[in-house]
């Protein structure tokens, strides 16, 4: 915005003179202009930043020369002087690539009742106009540039959509392989089961004991595939399942049609990484084998299997009600080597052991392990 005094050699000391100084430091454009030609006599600072001059070059120079060419101020400027008529209009300056608008608005300055100058005020409403159009262009750019990120988008979505389908399916594809594998090998130890039950019938008795105990762990670990390819999971074991499953194996297998002897188990519903399952069942398998063979002279008695959870620590009990064991019997046992089996078992947990035992009143096994490994801390397995 600028405004301009105009004033005639009518009052050649300016009837603005006194206050030019006023506009020094305005926010719009003032200038004041006399003589025939218009020459510049005051410009303030905003008169300069708009036609883009320092002070120097405007004052003195002819105000013609500072407007766009082909303006038509100097005619309105004259006419409103003549008339003392105030006057506006818009020029638009063609020859810029985008076309500046320039709205001037005249008033007659009165002295005596006579014209003796004229304010004017200009309006460029050009950088408007540009800053609007570079809106505009910034919207468009940003429709069309949000219409390549929704695309971008959407082809992302269905990439997933698709790489997340095929996971699911590698998922299942695992899943049936790791069950088919389980029951393969499942059976193929039910096979082995087989074979030693053919070897026992034509085994000297002395023997017989060894090769029912290498059977009975097998057919331990059998159960444990076959509970994996049932379970649709080969990450973890649910250890009631597998512990119940332990107990009907040593039953048929050590008691047959005995009555006199049980083995029952009580459960939690816990879960075991399928990794620690298999000394898990091997552990509880021996154990139960010595305190029925051992523990139950008369044969008469219970035998206990049991787990449940103890903070950080799954705790498992193999505990019997049969004649108990003092330090010397333990160490001298028949089956002493199936103890150094125990203690491996154990180590394979990462957890630890303790026995206690009351002669005439039975014996308890306990073994804690923690219920999630860390790799990292792993307490050794220990054999009192």
């Amino acid at each position: 915005m600028m405004s301009t005094s105009k004033v005639t050699d009518l009052d050649p000391a300016s009837l603005l003179a006194d206050l030019s100084s006023s506009f020094d430091h305005a926010p719009w454009a003032v200038t004041e202009v006399s003589g025939e030609e218009n020459v510049v006599r005051y410009a303030n600072a905003a008169f300069c930043r708009l036609i883009e001059k320092a002070r120097d070059e405007v004052i003195g120079a002819p105000f013609g020369r500072l407007l766009p060419p082909d303006d038509n101020c100097q005619a309105l400027l004259s006419r409103v002087l003549q008339t003392g008529v105030p006057a506006s209009y818009t020029a638009e300056d063609q020859a810029s690539p985008c076309p500046l608008l320039f709205s001037y608005s005249l008033w007659p300055v009165k002295a005596d009742g006579r014209t003796a100058g004229v304010m004017i005020q200009v309006t460029e409403t050009g950088p408007l106009h540009e800053t609007r159009r570079a809106i505009s262009q910034a919207l468009l750019l940003g429709a069309l540039r949000q219409d390549e990120l929704i695309e971008a988008t959407e082809a992302a979505n269905a990439q997933m959509h698709i790489e997340i389908n095929e996971r699911r399916q590698r998922e299942v594809d695992a899943r049936m392989l790791a069950n088919e594998v389980a029951h393969r090998v499942k059976n193929n130890l039910q096979v082995i089961a087989a074979l030693i039950t053919n070897e026992i019938r034509r085994t000297p008795s002395p023997w017989v004991q060894g090769y029912r105990a290498m059977q009975d762990r097998i057919i331990a670990i059998a159960r444990l595939y076959d509970l994996m390819s049932q379970a649709g999971s080969d990450r973890t074991v649910a250890l009631g399942s597998y512990l119940t499953e332990i107990s009907k194996a040593l039953s048929a297998s050590l008691l047959g049609g005995s009555g006199g002897i049980r083995i029952v188990a009580e459960t939690q519903a816990l879960q075991i990484d399928s990794e620690r399952a298999v000394p898990f069942g091997l552990l509880v398998n021996e154990l139960g084998t010595n305190a029925v063979r051992h523990a139950f002279p008369d044969g008469i008695g219970l035998v206990t299997l049991s787990v449940r959870r103890i903070g950080d620590e799954i705790e498992l009990k193999v505990a019997d009600d049969g004649i108990g064991m003092a330090d010397q019997d333990h160490a001298s046992a028949p089956g002493r080597h199936g103890s150094d089996y125990v203690a491996i078992f154990v180590r394979q947990l990462h957890g630890t052991l303790a026995r206690s035992t009351v002669p005439g009143a039975g014996t308890t096994f306990t073994v804690r392990f923690p219920v999630s490994l860390d790799p990292e801390v792993a307490p050794p397995g220990r054999l009192p």
